[in-house]
């Protein structure tokens, strides 16, 4: 059974696969699945696909339409389009460069802290600037806290995936809600509670006053027209933040990096629960994409200790 995030993609996939046959008028609508499915049509999409987006992101796309097309047609042989995504895999390179990026989670923590300080100062009864930038805060404290995937951040409910146990909040997300299929439980720690709570009863509140025809929503992200965020408002408020405090702007998923690459750093023991961490089934998963240690602050304490000797 598929988790509702591989669904989304194997959606998004077949849905560009359409979009791209409509485009170039090759889309029978009377014909089966199957049937418009050629090497050529899928050379000629791959090229398309590699002219707009991330080689990892084509690679995705070609595996999801893959699987999408396995369920359509079991009956045909798609191990050859299986290979191709196999193929786009190995030669797939990250469109961007990690580690330029890279900070401590210290960092994260601390800026998300003084965005909410600063929002309660800033805050007033005129305008919703100070209400954003406590949400701005509260979402880049957490998310370092809980390094989520960006699917799960957005949908984050109150009272649903976000609760309150004893003295500190959890982020809890069900088997069908993950990518991997296996349910999800993060401990957020007992001193951002109070900043939560601040958050959920001042900034969230004064944004959903800002609608229009405001209407009750779980969401815990609210837009400054007071409607549940979108993706790309998130995405862009993170890299925002992040580029103002930092100069390198930093985005969702590497938060993920930045956290576990923190634990490697400063607790190599505790390697074993960086899988928990991210959410990962195999700890093989975490070593394989997201521990930078070699170039981060290992390599920042190998730094400082040649300046030392070099005094």
């Amino acid at each position: 059974m598929w988790s509702e995030a591989r669904c989304r993609i194997a959606e998004q996939a077949y849905g560009q696969w359409l979009s791209y046959l409509r485009l170039h008028q090759d889309l029978d609508a009377a014909a089966a699945p199957e049937d418009r499915v050629t090497a050529q049509h899928i050379g000629a999409f791959i090229n398309d696909l590699q002219s707009r987006i991330a080689p990892c992101s084509v690679a995705m796309m070609l595996g999801a339409l893959q699987r999408m097309l396995e369920v359509m047609a079991p009956e045909m042989d798609w191990d050859w389009l299986k290979e191709a995504s196999s193929d786009l895999k190995v030669q797939a390179t990250p469109s961007r460069d990690k580690r330029a990026h890279m900070v401590s989670p210290e960092q994260l923590f601390e800026l998300g802290i003084k965005l909410l300080t600063e929002a309660r100062a800033e805050e007033s009864e005129n305008n919703h600037y100070g209400a954003t930038k406590g949400r701005d805060g509260m979402i880049i404290a957490l998310l370092i806290c809980c390094p989520i995937r960006m699917a799960n951040l957005l949908e984050i409910e109150v009272g649903r995936h976000l609760v309150f146990d004893t003295d500190r909040y959890l982020l809890r997300f069900a088997d069908e809600e993950t990518k991997t299929g296996d349910a999800y439980v993060g401990e957020l720690p007992p001193e951002l509670a109070p900043w939560i709570d601040e958050y959920l009863k001042r900034h969230r509140v004064k944004l959903l006053a800002r609608a229009e025809k405001p209407i009750p929503t779980p969401r815990l992200w609210i837009d400054r027209w007071g409607k549940p965020m979108m993706e790309h408002s998130i995405r862009d408020q993170i890299e925002k933040r992040s580029r103002d405090a930092f100069g390198p702007h930093i985005w969702p998923h590497l938060f993920r990096a930045i956290a576990v690459t923190g634990l490697v750093d400063h607790t190599p023991e505790e390697i074993a629960i960086a899988a928990d961490l991210l959410g990962h089934s195999t700890l093989q998963t975490t070593q394989k994409h997201y521990i930078l240690a070699q170039g981060t602050c290992a390599q920042g304490r190998r730094s400082e200790a040649a300046k030392g000797i070099a005094l």
